[in-house]
Formats: structure tokens, sequence, C-alpha cells
């Protein structure tokens, strides 16, 4: 596994640096999710704060059989809809990790969770009666995922593996808004590959947020471009308009991935745990 707690933290709201994402081990989780009180549970997210886990789907800390067993009949059947082994077991460790920590939130019994999905698809975690709501996004990409958590609130979060691709100036042109384009292609070609990258995971974080995913189009709103400057929203216009009111902000993340989030302006704190 790579070093991943000490790491060149992205600028967040504040302007500060996280140093280290704290590794939390799987039991320590799995023994406060098994607590019939957890209310005030350690990993519970405040109030305007969100919590961001690092987890090792490609190497997990528990054998995959034991993780599907925290799963859905669903979600069993949408891994094995997976052609490649190695892609059912990720997402098997995904879905099962993500469980386990909204358990030890607060939320009940891991394989007892429901979800429901919105009307683009976005999940949402059903709040039993009695336990408080918890908000959540997840995304994944190689060998990482990475889960927001927050006490309330629609987040959105984006992680992606830096990858060379072939015909980037093209898929840029196709994808990005005209100003991003120019901006990316702009940048000193050292640079252009993070760039692309780093739009990208700012455009998707605040889709995801917003809810309604693609239904956006991609070139109703403008983000920064340039990975060696904060993530901001530029602009929003047409059927993008409402996402002036999220906050976007770039996250630390493992070398050779770039990940971003978007959450309520008001966010005052971001923590930053990895699952061992």
């Amino acid at each position: 596994m790579p070093d991943i707690f000490h790491l060149e933290g992205k600028p967040h709201r504040n302007g500060a640096k996280p140093l280290m994402f704290d590794p939390v081990p799987l039991p320590d989780l799995e023994g406060m999710a098994r607590e019939t009180n957890v209310s005030q549970s350690i990993w519970r997210p405040g109030h305007n704060d969100i919590h961001l886990w690092l987890l090792p789907i490609s190497d997990p800390p528990a054998p995959v059989s034991q993780l599907a067993e925290l799963i859905s009949q669903t979600e069993r059947d949408r891994a094995d809809k997976f052609h490649f082994q190695i892609d059912r077991e990720r997402y098997i460790a995904a879905h099962s990790l993500t469980r386990t920590i909204l358990s030890a939130c607060g939320a009940g019994a891991p394989n007892e969770l429901s979800f429901a999905t919105g009307a683009n698809n976005k999940p949402r975690l059903v709040a039993k009666p009695g336990l408080n709501p918890l908000s959540f996004n997840l995304s994944h990409s190689g060998v990482w995922a990475l889960l927001a958590v927050a006490a309330t609130g629609s987040i959105g979060v984006d992680i992606e593996k830096i990858r060379l691709l072939d015909a980037l100036e093209k898929l840029a042109h196709n994808t990005f808004a005209p100003s991003e384009f120019d901006a990316l292609m702009a940048l000193d070609p050292t640079y252009r590959l993070d760039g692309f990258f780093a739009c990208w995971t700012r455009k998707e974080a605040l889709i995801k947020a917003d809810g309604r995913g693609l239904e956006i189009p991609l070139d109703n709103f403008v983000v920064s471009v340039d990975p060696n400057q904060p993530a901001r929203l530029i602009s929003a216009n047409g059927a993008a308009k409402d996402l002036r009111a999220f906050g976007l902000w770039d996250l630390p993340a493992v070398s050779g991935y770039r990940a971003s989030i978007s959450a309520a302006p008001e966010t005052s704190e971001f923590k930053f745990f990895c699952v061992t």
C-alpha cells in the first residue's frame, strides 16, 4: 500500500493544507457499528463538518467474501454484472466499507441500512426512526474509493486516477465549456493532463452535489482549470444556475489521483481518514 498518510494537501476553504489522512483500523469501525447507542459516535460529522474516507478497494482490510456479507442482494446483483472479477471485488469492497462507516456514524447496523435513489439515481441513506440522518456520496477510480459523509445537506465527491488519454484535446473540446478548453490549452503542456482531471473532478463534484448529474449540460457552467490554483465555480447559467448554491474544494489524494468535493459553502471543516 502506498504511503497515503503524508500528502501534499490541496488548498481548501481557509487556505490550510491537511497534512495527513488518519488511519482507522477496520475492527475499530466494526466495533463502533456493533454498539447499540452510537448517536454520539466519534466518527459522526459535526454540524457543517464533512468527513472524507479513503477506501482501499483493491486491497481491502478484510476478505471480499466477508465484506460481501454486509451488502444487499441488490448490490450483489449489481456486482455480478461486472465482467471482470477485480471490478466485482472493488464494487463489493467500496459498498461494504461505506455501509460499515455509515453504521459507525450511527445510522444502524451495516447490513440493515436502506438506500433510496432520487430522480437521477443519486443514492441517499434512508434514516431509521429515532436515528439522525446522514448525507453521503461515494466515488471510486482505480484502486481507491473516496466517501464523503456529512450530518446534513447535499454533497458530491469525485476521485479520478490520472491516466494518459489518447484524445485528451478532443475529449476536452467536446466536454468542457469553451473557456475551460481555452484555459486548459493555455497551460504548460507538463500540467495539461493534471489540469484536465482537475477540471473534470471539479465539474463532477458539482453536478453530483446538485443531484441532477449529467442532466446539467457540462458547458453550462465554468470551473477553474489550473491544477495549481484552488477549485472555483466561475460561472453557471441556464440549467446549471443552481450550482451557485454550492461551494467547491480540491481534496488531498493519493499520488497519481485528483479529487474534489462540492457542498454547502458554509462547510467549516474537513477531516480526513483512511480505512486500514
